[in-house]
């Protein structure tokens, strides 16, 4: 584990999130790096797919970073395909759905677990469609799918939290994003210690 000042995560994502395929971001500052890195690849003339399971995505935000960038914001806006779930079954279906012979960037999608924890879903419902995505995820991810996964809400003692623990397993690197100005960086089961490295060099350069 690596902790980073706050300022470095969006080019750690950059450096880190193609070749390791699954990066998930986790904490209360996760959701604005996730629109931040949606808007920086936009602006580099890349698409982007948006799946948003907590109904937070805001084109504004992403104009806003858009003319920060010096870039046209409808140009930005229109490179980034946003689907919407409202229901834990359409948030599976969406995952079910990527096709990667027809998604050439990265996949962004937020929400990764508590739009598994409505209540009209049963617990055993909601186990079911989350690994069932967890692992339509790893077989994309195995076909050069890269995903940027996000979650914001604190799920620690709420009934689906092993959802966090499992997730974590299934990523490549986690970025937990609750401190005030820094950042803890961890591997999961993939294990690229030279692009790490690299990586580190890069940030305190």
């Amino acid at each position: 584990m690596r902790t980073f000042p706050l300022s470095t995560a969006p080019r750690a994502v950059n450096a880190l999130l193609s070749p390791a395929r699954r990066v998930t971001l986790y904490g209360a500052r996760a959701f604005s790096l996730s629109l931040h890195y949606a808007a920086e690849t936009a602006c580099e003339k890349k698409p982007v797919v948006f799946i948003c399971g907590d109904n937070r995505f805001n084109p504004y935000t992403v104009a806003r970073l858009a003319r920060q960038l010096h870039h046209r914001q409808e140009d930005a806006l229109n490179r980034i395909l946003v689907a919407r779930a409202f229901t834990g079954f359409q948030f599976n279906e969406l995952i079910q759905r990527l096709n990667p012979d027809e998604v050439a960037g990265p996949v962004i999608i937020s929400g990764i677990c508590s739009t598994f924890m409505d209540e009209d879903l049963s617990h055993n419902d909601a186990a079911r469609l989350f690994y069932r995505a967890l692992w339509r995820l790893a077989e994309l991810a195995g076909r050069g799918m890269s995903f940027l996964l996000c979650e914001s809400q604190e799920i620690a003692g709420m009934r689906c939290a092993h959802f966090l623990k499992d997730l974590y397993k299934a990523s490549n690197f986690i970025f937990r994003l609750d401190g005030e100005h820094s950042y803890t960086l961890e591997m999961g089961n993939y294990r690229p210690l030279y692009q790490l490295a690299s990586m580190e060099r890069q940030l305190l350069a």
